[in-house]
């Protein structure tokens, strides 16, 4: 096995990441996602999962340490644009008492208000704000 295929290798072995620089965001911050998993999250909370948008971002192959993102801002052009309307939920980091990290895809880049947890949310630190349809807003 050549040096190219024993990093390829352990590369593969480590969870991706998307961590950040770690930080203290705002009291409340949103996290986005389909309504088809409303009903999930109203009754278990906010879990780290690897979403297919995460995956499909890194591409097949890689393993991803499971994440929930959010958002730093509850400004509408801050959140993420996935292109579809989405629900989205109000977290209080406060209530959560999570450790939250600048989301690493954007730390550099024009979406300084994304960030990341590794840790789940309960129910009790969440809120529905907005029902979306799921249908694509583009």
């Amino acid at each position: 096995m050549n040096l190219r295929e024993q990093i390829k290798r352990i590369l593969k072995e480590e969870l991706y990441s998307p961590g950040g620089t770690e930080m203290t965001p705002n009291k409340f911050v949103v996290h986005q996602s389909s309504p088809v998993w409303r009903e999930n999250i109203k009754l278990t909370g906010l879990l780290t999962s690897v979403g297919e948008c995460y995956q499909n971002h890194l591409g097949g192959d890689v393993e991803c340490q499971p994440a929930i993102f959010a958002t730093d801002s509850l400004k509408k052009e801050d959140m993420f644009d996935d292109g579809y309307d989405d629900d989205i939920w109000l977290i209080n980091t406060e209530c959560a008492g999570v450790t939250w990290y600048r989301d690493a895809h954007f730390e550099d880049g024009d979406y300084e208000h994304h960030i990341v947890t590794f840790e789940n949310i309960p129910t009790n630190c969440i809120k529905l704000i907005h029902k979306g349809t799921g249908k694509s807003i583009w």
